[in-house]
């Protein structure tokens, strides 16, 4: 015997939900709301029907709230309005009347849900609406995730009717004699979603597939699985590259060898980057291509703005993001230094081991990591250092990290005699605008070392610094 609609959507819910949990239904007036609604209630769940009202109808909207509370009543089912003003966050945010009536609905379902202990939100969305978002994705150029288009569940909200076409859950509502309200703004073919429906699917059917909705809804959900397969990948590369941030940052990624991730995965890790640092609103497509050229043009010490007022900085294969409070701190502070005391720091090196390590965070983001080793190291030119600590000793019993001052003087490794700090970055062709950003590490006026960019020798003593370095040590610093 073929099962009806009146034993099909019940029957769909209690597959697809959890009978020992508690659920916010969202419930416009329209048909496919009240199907849902009522079939919870046919089923036994536990449920308060949640109505929005945006703000945007006038009196129609307000006979719609009106229309669903009887509704409730009569039904004995649990009722909360909330009312929204799409319109004032249209204006205020500068975004379309339909993303600002999206996004103040789920805010007001969350509150709902919050207010009556749910464990989900429900919607009503059903397969023809699964089939219009694939089409009005693919119209705006959206990527596998966003072809991908409306799935079961999202964080805490649930769509349990997306197996069901939209004259179904009509034809439910008719057999059980609920009448449902029509909104009239899905005859307004200024929005995009209603010339879909309306124009496009209707020519589809007509002209190349009767079945089109299911194919599309069979091609978003093959899409949806291999998205999820992408996404774990692009998790485990952002688990990789995911340092903890400073106090004054939001998120930090090691964006080095960025070219050898697949560029499937890019957009995906930069996306959960965004998300994981705490960021309030989505990124949109051009977001997502800003924040990469910032990696692949190595755009050392620019700022980009991102939505809700962020900021994303990239600093030594480094992408840095600041939320808009945490921004204000990026301004350049000309009075800063950090100080390391070189008394004592030989002290536990008669075993022929080294000193713990310890670490200075920079302006820029980087942090040098200083400690005393027995025998002399090898390193990497510009970013490690390697100095005699009795040599260093001579020069004063403290270095400095901070930027140039006047009178500041090099003695280059890489070059004969000394010069004045000025000179040799100009002749290393460094910027002006530059070089008050530099970091340096100072005895006195004497640079000992210019992270990232040179070190210095010393001035020999009594023809060799072997033997006090034997028994002081060298200091070594590594930048990470």
């Amino acid at each position: 015997m073929k099962e009806t609609v009146l034993d099909k959507v019940p029957r769909i819910l209690r597959e697809k939900l959890d009978r020992t949990k508690n659920y916010v239904a969202a419930v416009s007036g329209g048909a496919d709301s009240l199907a849902m609604a009522d079939a919870l209630q046919r089923c036994g769940f536990r449920f308060t029907v949640c109505h929005v009202e945006h703000g945007i109808r006038g009196r129609e909207s307000l006979e719609d709230a009106r229309y669903v509370e009887a509704f409730c009543r009569k039904m004995g089912i649990a009722f909360c309005c909330k009312a929204v003003d799409a319109q004032k966050l249209r204006e205020n945010e500068k975004m379309s009347l339909e993303d600002a009536a999206r996004r103040l609905r789920y805010q007001a379902l969350f509150q709902c849900a919050e207010e009556t202990g749910a464990d989900f939100i429900l919607t009503a969305h059903q397969k023809d609406d699964q089939a219009e978002t694939f089409l009005l994705r693919l119209l705006r150029g959206s990527g596998t995730r966003g072809l991908g288009a409306i799935r079961f569940q999202h964080d805490a909200v649930l769509r349990p009717l997306l197996s069901l076409t939209a004259a179904e859950l009509r034809q439910y509502c008719t057999d059980r004699g609920i009448v449902w309200r029509e909104d009239s703004s899905n005859e307004d073919l200024h929005y995009m979603r209603n010339r879909i429906r309306r124009v496009l699917l209707p020519m589809l059917e007509d002209n190349f597939s009767s079945s089109v909705t299911d194919v599309l809804c069979r091609t978003a959900e093959h899409l949806q699985v291999d998205g999820d397969y992408l996404e774990e990948l692009a998790e485990e590369e952002f688990k990789r590259r995911w340092m903890r941030p400073a106090v004054a940052q939001n998120g930090v990624l090691l964006a080095d060898n960025w070219e050898i991730i697949p560029k499937a995965l890019r957009f995906r890790v930069l996306r959960r980057f965004w998300n994981d640092s705490g960021a309030p609103e989505e990124l949109s497509g051009a977001n997502l291509e800003d924040l990469e050229q910032l990696i692949v043009n190595r755009s050392g010490g620019k700022k980009i703005l991102l939505p809700g007022s962020w900021q994303a900085l990239y600093s030594y294969d480094k992408l840095i993001l600041f939320s808009e409070d945490n921004a204000r701190t990026l301004k350049q502070d000309d009075g800063w230094s950090c100080a390391v005391d070189l008394t004592g720091l030989s002290v536990g090196l008669s075993d022929g081991g080294s000193t713990g390590i310890e670490e200075i965070p920079f302006p820029d983001h980087r942090v040098a990591q200083i400690s005393v080793i027995k025998e002399r190291p090898a390193y990497q030119y510009r970013t490690q250092m390697a100095y005699p600590l009795a040599r260093l000793k001579c020069l004063g019993n403290t270095l400095v990290f901070r930027y140039r001052k006047p009178g500041d003087r090099i003695l280059p490794l890489k070059g004969t005699g000394h010069k004045t700090l000025k000179k040799y970055l100009i002749e290393c062709r460094v910027p002006v605008e530059d070089r008050n950003r530099l970091v340096v590490a100072a005895a006195g006026n004497e640079i000992v070392w210019i992270p990232g960019l040179a070190n210095a020798r010393w001035e020999e003593q009594n023809g060799s610094s072997e033997v006090p370095a034997r028994e002081q040590g060298w200091l070594f610093i590594n930048i990470k």
